[in-house]
């Protein structure tokens, strides 16, 4: 029979192993859902500029037609307007900003619930009793389940981004000097090297 402390160990080994995957889990689908969130502004923004510039030429050629009295100015402006006209039925039914809040809320939901998962970890590490550490994890799956069961879809192109974000970019972490310029002196590794 295994030795109570080498059961311990090996729970609490267990135990640390699925709060790290949830963490895993939970930062890569906030870093999606922020790419996602990212992108449907890009969009906006585009097409927004694109609705600006098309309402200038189609201005231009109309004025053009009026006071140069000719055919192609009304010919450019009509075809212009057409053209914005898509551009706007598209900009309404695509509804970009709203996906982009969406995206933005559910994101800031999985972040609340990343950062609750690493403090668990602390926790864990730091001797929180077992079953402590069990419920939590418990409330913390619940919470999960019904943020993606709301969550709006993502896509490739959004995972394969955060996937970037997160391995080569390391969006997610500071390095020790980055943390050191941001916290007060008194919370600096620096000075507690000392």
């Amino acid at each position: 029979m295994a030795a109570p402390s080498l059961v311990s160990q090996t729970l609490t080994s267990a135990l640390d192993s699925q709060l790290r995957e949830m963490y895993g889990r939970a930062a890569y689908t906030h870093k999606t859902h922020q790419k996602m969130a990212d992108n449907y502004v890009a969009r906006y923004k585009r097409i927004k500029i694109a609705e600006i510039v098309l309402s200038a030429a189609t201005a231009s050629s109309l004025l053009i037609a009026i006071f140069g009295d000719k055919p192609i100015g009304t010919i450019i402006g009509a075809i212009l307007s057409a053209i914005l006209l898509g551009f706007t039925l598209y900009f309404k039914e695509a509804s970009l900003g709203e996906q982009g809040q969406l995206h933005t809320e559910v994101g800031a939901k999985l972040w609340g619930a990343r950062e609750a998962l690493l403090s668990l970890l602390v926790d864990l590490q730091d001797g929180r009793s077992m079953d402590e550490v069990r419920r939590e994890r418990d409330r913390l799956n619940a919470a999960l389940e019904d943020i993606y069961k709301a969550a709006p879809r993502t896509n490739a192109k959004a995972y394969a981004a955060a996937q970037k974000a997160l391995k080569d970019s390391e969006e997610l972490f500071f390095t020790d000097e980055e943390l050191n310029k941001m916290l007060p002196k008194q919370l600096s590794t620096k000075q507690k090297q000392l």
